[in-house]
């Protein structure tokens, strides 16, 4: 159901990355890796939550269109019409004990609100984040307590290592990832099972939300209903596209 939510933080972190947190009275989010779709200028959107708690949740995302300009555009105090709890997030229920999460720069924002989720589980996680150099870096503090160990590669090598989040990765029993979709795809022979967002791929480059549809070996499911999270293993890849 849409409400009218509040923004109380608008936030540069780097370059053309913002920060937003919305005040809504009451979240509807149960899960990470769900989405809100957010109105700003009259123009409405989905955009993956970093994190939530029962009345605010956060946003963070690139400044690189119209669309986005619009709502980094709005400042503390500023109204915006949302729909939270959106879409299927991560199944903690399904995780073991031990999991890897990676992500490059597009996916980095929801991996917070999942390392917290798991680590109120007990879940210990190994943490492998990409970015295109070291002034690109952001976030990284924000998840300095919920991990067990953390990685940071950058394609230039400014950061010290370079490369991308799945040349750290050999292979791995359980792996959470989100971001582009070559990271993704990069990474489906790299676990025996796993969890992979599609929000910042798929839906993000779908023109209609509510016809954007994923080829799996369930059938052909819909991405902002059936995930954007879904089971690594019934991806069919080679039918997956921007």
């Amino acid at each position: 159901m849409k409400k009218t939510g509040k923004i109380v933080q608008n936030d540069n972190l780097v370059r053309n990355i913002h920060k937003m947190t919305f005040d809504m009275g009451e979240c509807e989010f149960s899960l990470p890796g769900q989405y809100a779709m957010i109105e700003a200028g009259g123009i409405r959107r989905p955009y993956q939550v970093c994190d939530f708690d029962s009345s605010r949740f956060t946003i963070v995302f690139p400044v690189e269109d119209e669309e986005s300009r619009r709502l980094a555009a709005l400042r503390p105090g500023e109204d915006a019409e949302i729909t939270s709890g959106l879409g299927n997030g991560f199944d903690l229920d399904a995780m073991p004990g031990e999991v890897c999460l990676v992500a490059d720069d597009l996916g980095i924002p929801e991996m917070l609100g999942l390392s917290r989720s798991l680590l109120m589980r007990g879940v210990r996680c190994r943490l492998i984040l990409s970015y295109p150099s070291k002034k690109d870096i952001y976030m990284l503090e924000s998840f300095r307590n919920l991990v067990s160990e953390i990685e940071v590669l950058t394609l230039d090598g400014s950061n010290g290592r370079e490369g991308k989040a799945s040349d750290a990765v050999r292979h791995v029993p359980y792996i959470c990832a989100g971001g582009s979709l070559e990271l993704l795809k990069s990474l489906a022979d790299k676990a025996d099972a796993g969890q992979f967002s599609l929000s910042s791929t798929v839906l993000a480059e779908s023109e209609d939300y509510d016809d954007c549809f994923i080829e799996t070996t369930k059938g052909r499911l819909n991405c902002s209903d059936a995930g954007p999270v879904f089971d690594k293993n019934i991806i069919i890849w080679d039918k997956l596209t921007k």
